[in-house]
Order: C-alpha cells, then structure tokens, then sequence
C-alpha cells in the first residue's frame, strides 16, 4: 500500500488541480469524470499498482511534481472532513446543529487554504535551497 508515497501526494496534486480548473469552466461532467479517475487511482495504489500516467509525470516532471506533491494533502483531507460531516449528522440525527457545523466550515476552508499556499511557499524554498547545492557538483 503506497499511503503517503510520493505518488499519492502527485495525484492528490494532479485532482486540485485540474478540479479547479473544470470548476472554473463549469465543466461539471468532466469533473465527475475526473472525481472517478481519481477514485479509481487511489484503490490502485492501495494495491501497490502505480497509473502510468502518475510514473510518467513523476519521472518525466520532477521538479513541477514536487510542486503538485506540496499540496496533494488536500483533496485526501477533503474526504476525511466530509466522511467527518456524515458522521456528524448521523449522529446527531438532525439538522438543527447543522449552523453550528457549517459555523466551524468557513475557518476551517480558510486554514486549509492558507495551509496549502504555505506548503508551496516552503516547496519553493526547498528547491531554491536545493538547486544551488546540484549546480557546483
């Protein structure tokens, strides 16, 4: 099982980021497409099987899948707050308590955002940092 693997991160990465570009178009087909591929990938690398197209971008990208990789936590951390919401209202069983959830989505939206910007903020340091380091061996 390949959790938290380089791949994981790298197709996290690659759902953010052409999920928001389909958003932006309102291309919602192609987001569900999307949403099924990514589905699909995941349980393969549950199985220790990589997609071609992730050991492609991987190998042939390295330094743009690092980027992806930086902030390819969040369509995982997506899942888990909405398994959490399921939980919550089955839970308890009303929707009466729902303002007091949706209360604590907006902050909550807003430091997963800023959590991502800083994940590549320090993405990019790390390469700066590294790439003086390559060029004089």
């Amino acid at each position: 099982m390949k959790i938290c693997s380089d791949e994981t991160l790298l197709l996290g990465g690659l759902y953010c980021v052409f999920e928001i570009i389909f958003a932006l178009l309102g291309l919602e087909v192609l987001r569900d497409i999307l949403f099924l591929i990514f589905l699909i990938s995941v349980i393969m690398l549950c199985f220790n099987k990589t997609p071609k197209y992730i050991s492609y971008t991987l190998n042939k990208y390295p330094k743009t899948s690092y980027y992806l990789m930086s902030f390819g936590w969040i369509p995982y951390f997506m899942v888990i707050c909405f398994v959490l919401f399921l939980a919550y209202i089955q839970l308890f069983d009303s929707v009466d308590n729902l303002p007091l959830y949706i209360k604590y989505i907006i902050p909550c939206s807003i430091a997963v955002f800023i959590m991502g910007f800083i994940s590549l903020i320090i993405a990019y340091i790390k390469v700066k940092i590294k790439a003086p380091k390559d060029k004089g061996v």
